[in-house]
């Protein structure tokens, strides 16, 4: 019995990419927008969001990027978010740094925060075998 659930175990990590060394990290975070928050507003958001991978101290952490807008698809189980970006770091140290980071910081004070609805952001951080690739 001890050699079969070893044998999962090192089966489970070689189909996940582990090597023994760190995994990437994908984070994911979406968010509904207030009802007053202009197309103009939207847009800039979205563009910073993407812009993240070519600012300063941002670049060197962020190995790719996705952002989404919502197709207005209704779900019935309540409202979609309106927007969702997908960011991939080489590990969880790199998504640390970027997590506190002054710039991180400022897109969430300058592009989030005056047009996201309270209450509405949800987020996960999970391993990956490689960045960018689904």
């Amino acid at each position: 019995f001890q050699f079969k659930l070893l044998f999962l175990v090192a089966d489970v990590s070689t189909t996940c990419g582990f090597t023994g060394y760190p995994m990437a990290v994908r984070h994911i975070v979406s968010f509904r927008l207030k009802a007053d928050t202009s197309s103009e507003a939207k847009s800039a958001l979205v563009g910073a969001l993407q812009g993240m991978i070519s600012r300063d101290g941002l670049k060197d952490l962020i190995k790719a990027v996705r952002v989404g807008e919502d197709l207005g698809i209704p779900h019935p189980s309540g409202p979609n978010g309106a927007v969702v970006a997908m960011v991939d770091f080489a590990s969880q140290a790199d998504y640390e740094a970027y997590a506190g980071h002054a710039e991180h910081l400022k897109v969430i004070g300058d592009f989030i925060k005056p047009v996201m609805e309270a209450g509405s952001r949800n987020a996960i951080q999970f391993n990956i075998p490689e960045v960018g690739k689904l």
